[in-house]
């Protein structure tokens, strides 16, 4: 039998490092996923090691006047430092994330359970992080700093409650505020939660001086209590108005939202487990329910804690827009290590039985993606580092002397266009590019646009946005991207574009 075991463990470790290399399929091919976000967390990172090393804030939330704080752009700076900004190096920094993340989960697992559970823990994850389950593709922001650290916060959590001793409480709270550092929407609803629990856990049991310690959520949550004071509260005014002005909606349809809530509750979040298959999603969620309740166990208490903060989150959570994915993504680590951990509760016949099927799925979607990556980098779109770099590349290339550019998205973040021909201009240094500036050389780079006719949104852009009306000497196109390039006369150059065009990360 122990034969057996170690055989199956061996086995078990060599998928996991199976899984491990698959998820460098992006890597391996000089891309990593570049939307806007992860474009101007780059801007960003940037302007902190060459300009203002100290900042309060970080990227803001999908509530306008509110914004995450600024760990994630430090976790990342000795990274950026040293590659000097290189996407793709910044890329294997996340992919030494991911096995960080990966081994979290292994010793998290270990420490609630046993080896056997570690390695089906781990063994799932490396499956499901092939690809990061987070809109379909492997990416790397903010939240992934969540996803990271809850499993670590949960168990802190268990063992106080399990024993009582106040130093787990004091770390579970520091890790919950760096959780809240990373992703306000999921770290916020969490803490609400834990401090509702313990009114309850410390009433019942006299330990009320444990109170005392909920103060050092303040040490990490720092960096937002100095900006509300430098900025007359701006976060707290903007999450009041965004309440009051949902709250205050005739419209406000009861129905969906409870619709909306039993739908995250057993699909939304499952949906990240079971990738790409809603029927599964509910499957496995009900699954998951019905396992728990069969459970004889003093560890039973684990499931209970996590169904706690699962469920209260998604009837707490007081955002009446729908959830992005991002925001629960960091349910996902402990879910899969709660399933690994029902092969402590029942026979190994029916735990094989939906285990096996849930691992080779997520092994099957991994590897789909992979299959169905666009080796042609002139077709990956906006979103792939290795086109906004062709992109660019193009530009300095037909470049023959310095020249100003601009750039037009239909959505007007044009993050990921200026970081590509902000970071190739060293290694151009012969020829300079002047950003949203007018030069004798001047490139327009229009992001979407359509193949067999000018774009009217575009055309009245720089018609009346920067005043270049005569038409263009060459036009290129590269995908979805039209490259034109100007001769400006005297006059168009003294012509000032319009001023509230975005060319600044002010507004993150």
């Amino acid at each position: 039998m122990i034969e057996v075991v170690k055989k199956w463990h061996y086995w078990a470790i060599g998928f996991i490092i199976l899984n491990i290399f698959l998820s460098l399929r992006w890597l391996i091919n000089d891309d990593i996923r570049f939307d806007v976000d992860i474009s101007r967390d780059f801007l960003l990172i940037k302007e902190i090691i060459t300009q203002k090393p100290i900042t309060l804030i970080g990227s803001h939330t999908s509530i306008s006047g509110v914004f995450h704080g600024p760990l994630w752009y430090y976790l990342n700076v000795p990274a950026f430092f040293i590659s000097s900004g290189n996407p793709v190096l910044i890329g294997w920094f996340w992919w030494g994330l991911s096995i960080l993340t990966l081994a979290i989960i292994y010793f998290i697992s270990l420490k609630l359970f046993n080896k056997s559970t570690a390695l089906l823990a781990t063994l799932l994850y490396s499956a499901n992080s092939i690809i990061n389950p987070n809109y379909g593709l492997k990416m790397f922001f903010p939240p992934y700093g969540a996803v990271m650290l809850f499993p670590i916060f949960f168990y802190l959590f268990i063992q106080y409650i399990f024993n009582k001793k106040v130093k787990y409480l004091a770390f579970a709270i520091l890790i919950l505020g760096f959780i809240i550092q990373f992703e306000m929407a999921f770290g916020i609803p969490i803490l609400g939660l834990m401090v509702l629990f313990l009114v309850y856990f410390l009433s019942s049991r006299k330990l009320l001086k444990h109170f005392l310690i909920l103060p050092l959520i303040f040490l990490p949550l720092s960096t937002f209590i100095i900006f509300e004071i430098r900025h007359n509260f701006l976060q707290i005014q903007s999450l009041i108005g965004y309440f009051e002005s949902q709250l205050g909606k005739n419209q406000l349809n009861l129905y969906m939202i409870f619709i909306d809530k039993i739908r995250g509750i057993f699909t939304d979040t499952f949906f990240l487990l079971m990738q790409d298959n809603r029927s599964l999603s509910w499957t496995y969620s009900i699954l998951f329910v019905i396992l728990i309740s069969r459970i004889k166990s003093p560890l039973k208490k684990i499931y209970w804690m996590f169904l706690f903060f699962y469920l209260g989150y998604w009837v707490i959570h007081l955002s009446l827009k729908p959830l992005w994915s991002s925001y629960y993504w960091p349910l996902l680590t402990v879910i899969i290590i709660l399933y690994a951990g029902f092969i402590n509760f029942f026979s190994k016949k029916i735990f094989i039985l939906f285990f096996i099927p849930l691992l080779l799925w997520n092994m099957y979607i991994g590897l789909k993606y992979i299959k169905d990556f666009e080796m042609n980098v002139s077709v990956r779109g906006k979103n792939s580092w290795a086109f906004n770099e062709l992109i660019a590349r193009t530009v300095f290339e037909d470049a023959d002397s310095d020249f100003g550019y601009f750039i037009f998205m239909p959505e007007r973040w044009v993050f990921q266009g200026w970081y590509a021909l902000d970071f190739l201009q060293s290694q151009y240094p012969q020829r300079k590019a002047h950003p949203f500036a007018k030069q004798k050389l001047t490139y327009l780079i229009i992001y979407d646009s359509p193949k067999d006719y000018q774009d009217p949104i575009s055309m009245g852009w720089r018609i009346t946005d920067l005043k270049i009306t005569q038409k263009p000497k060459e036009n290129k196109r590269i995908g979805n991207v039209e490259i034109q390039k100007y001769y400006l006369s005297e006059e168009e150059l003294r012509l000032p574009v319009n001023p509230y065009l975005l060319n600044s990360t002010f507004f993150r």
